[in-house]
């Protein structure tokens, strides 16, 4: 009896210890997740932002060919002619013609040599291998990108059960070098570059891409990407790419933007994804966020609510932080950061309502004041007051809301267009126009304190680069009294014809080309209204915006241009039409920026060899599900070379 008590309190005794053994390793296991956590807690939000890859969205896209395809394409020289299919002769698709047939189908063109090599190859999405030994952040900032490629390629598929087909090659190899991997963050100075290369040997495929920083690794995905395309004629249908390739590639400029405007009409969060989808696309790499308007103020500021709250449309037209921290992540992934403006001291009338209630006095002034042409551009009207001072704690507040949300403190747009000077002339106290003889000192005034306000919204810090809209105050003689040329950047808006973005440069300042005449993507769609300017003609064309290029046509220097911007204001276009209007003459731009290339100064006509590609680009963004405007008869896209 004595031993039985005495072998169970040794059971019990070790049993405690397994307990406290378990307890502790439990505890051991919960610290260095959570260490794991904190150190890489930047990461993990990335992390989090997309689902775990997965075959099923495929279903929605088979389009197997339910007919026995009458035509096939023959290379003669550098064109691909269209030919009726015979028995007895293969059959070859307009696809694999164009990708080995003339054109480089490459989009936008690289910058440095490129060299592609005729033989293609079938394969199937799931005999790709991607490897990488970068370390976080870059290292899980390329597996997001990997995934990201992994659905681009899958956009192409258009039957789901073409894997079962037997394919040319056995494995694809995808390596990813970087060598700067803490480099997680798109600032001016980062190096995009990348040298991609496509080997062949018996049954498998060697890629690799190799650049300094994620950025560049994830363009080289996205020229890769365009190498890859679906021959609906090789088995009823497989997965195809180029078996040889060597491309080295850079872009010419650092600032490649695109302006959306949603103030005046609102677009969902899906939207402007959809935008971001196109823009890495094609290699744009900054998000100018027009988000707020004197038409409404849709973006929820944590600490000033009340904006959004009597600024939107209705609750469910608002941007959350959340929304905006969402985005922001998923523009990182795709090479893109995303700079929010919101316009002050002009355009500024919903949501600027609220001061009386609070006890802050009135933060705006003229707001739907009638007749709205004597007071503003178009309706309704509204300019923040500058003889307000708790103006500027708010400035200060919304500045300080807007960089944390986005985590952009090398660019920030302060607006700073079309203030309307007669409105402060009517509405601002005595003292103040006796004290201003030329309102654009107040003006001047104004955006010297709404400088400081952005100053200690920064912690004290100065913005690197601040981006304001040109205007009567970008000209001489006010631009050096109000403008320091080391960090205020501007974004030159007017016609290419106006002396204002040679006077700019010749002073000193850099700028950002946004020239109305050749990049705003509104222009032409008629008036909306029947009195007061209410247009800009003409419509500008694809071609309109690939042939400008100031800095070689006007001789501008062209290292004080930091790049140029796409315009697209929203009076007359919603989430429905957004994307025809974005493109393909946003991608258009895009080469531009990026690699620049060559014109005819004579004769300015584009080449063949640039629609074949830019239809081509265009056809990738209709796989990703883009709904872009067309460039010409289908006929021509089967006909190379037939309609120019």
């Amino acid at each position: 009896m004595v031993k039985a008590v005495y072998y169970r309190g040794l059971r019990m005794k070790h049993y405690d210890l397994k307990r406290a053994l378990l307890i502790f390793s439990l505890f051991c296991i919960i610290f260095f997740v959570v260490l794991f956590w904190q150190q890489n807690s930047s990461v993990d939000e990335v992390a989090q932002l997309f689902p775990v890859y997965k075959k099923v969205p495929l279903i929605r896209k088979e389009r197997k060919l339910s007919y026995q395809p009458q035509w096939h394409w023959h290379c003669n020289g550098k064109h691909c002619e269209r030919q009726r299919i015979t028995a007895g002769v293969p059959a070859v698709s307009l696809w694999t013609c164009s990708m080995s047939c003339g054109s480089t189908q490459l989009w936008p063109q690289p910058s440095g040599p490129v060299t592609l090599g005729s033989r293609t190859a079938t394969f199937n999405h799931e005999q790709m291998v991607f490897k990488s030994e970068a370390r976080d952040p870059a290292g899980t900032l390329i597996r997001h990108a990997v995934e990201i490629f992994k659905n681009k390629v899958l956009d192409y598929v258009q039957d789901v059960n073409y894997t079962a087909h037997e394919t040319d090659v056995g494995k694809i190899l995808v390596h990813l070098h970087v060598r700067l991997p803490d480099v997680a963050k798109l600032r001016l100075d980062t190096d995009e570059s990348y040298h991609l290369t496509v080997k062949s040997k018996t049954k498998e495929i060697y890629v690799n891409i190799t650049a300094n920083t994620f950025f560049g690794v994830r363009h080289g995905l996205e020229t890769l990407s365009q190498l890859i395309w679906w021959d609906e004629y090789s088995k009823n249908g497989m997965l195809r790419m180029i078996k040889n390739a060597s491309v080295k590639d850079y872009p010419a400029f650092p600032y490649r933007g695109l302006m959306l405007d949603t103030a005046r009409n609102y677009m969902s969060v899906d939207t402007l994804k959809r935008v971001l989808v196109g823009m890495s696309a094609n290699k744009l790499n900054i998000f100018h966020w027009h988000i707020s308007d004197s038409q409404s103020f849709p973006l929820i500021l944590p600490r000033l609510p009340k904006f959004a709250k009597v600024g939107s449309y209705s609750p469910d037209m608002t941007y959350s932080p959340e929304d905006v921290k969402d985005l922001v992540l998923f523009a990182l992934v795709r090479g893109i950061r995303i700079v929010i403006e919101i316009d002050t001291p002009a355009h500024a009338g919903s949501g600027w309502t609220w001061g009386p209630d609070e006890n802050m006095g009135e933060l705006a002034v003229c707001v739907n004041k009638q007749p709205w042409m004597l007071y503003c551009g178009e309706p309704p009207c509204g300019q923040v007051n500058p003889d307000n001072p708790k103006v500027y704690e708010v400035l200060e507040t919304l500045y300080k809301d807007v960089l944390d949300m986005t985590k952009e403190d090398e660019l920030f747009h302060i607006g700073g267009d079309e203030v309307n000077l007669e409105c402060w002339q009517d509405s601002l106290s005595v003292a103040t126009q006796k004290k201003y003889g030329d309102f654009h000192d107040l003006w001047g005034d104004f955006t010297l304190k709404a400088l400081d306000s952005l100053k200690k919204a920064n912690g004290g810090k100065v913005i690197p680069y601040v981006l304001v809209w040109s205007s009567n105050l970008t000209k001489r003689p006010y631009v050096s009294k109000y403008f320091n040329k080391s960090n205020i950047v501007v974004q030159s808006w007017g016609s290419s014809q106006w002396p204002d973005t040679i006077d700019l440069i010749q002073d000193g300042y850099k700028v950002i080309i946004s020239h109305v005449d050749a990049w705003y993507l509104d222009c032409g769609f008629g008036r909306w209204r029947e009195t007061g300017d209410a247009a800009c003609d003409p419509y500008r064309t694809w071609q309109t915006v690939y042939n400008h290029r100031p800095w070689i046509q006007q001789g501008i220097n062209k290292k004080q241009v930091m790049g140029g911007e796409i315009c697209l204001w929203s009076e007359q276009v919603d989430e429905t039409s957004v994307d025809a209007r974005l493109w393909p003459r946003g991608a258009a731009f895009a080469e531009r920026m990026w690699s620049d290339p060559a014109l005819d100064m004579n004769t300015f006509s584009i080449t063949e060899d640039v629609y074949l590609r830019l239809n081509s680009q265009r056809d990738r963004l209709v796989a990703k599900g883009l709904r872009p405007e067309a460039m010409w008869p289908q006929w021509c896209l089967q006909n190379p070379g037939m309609c120019l």
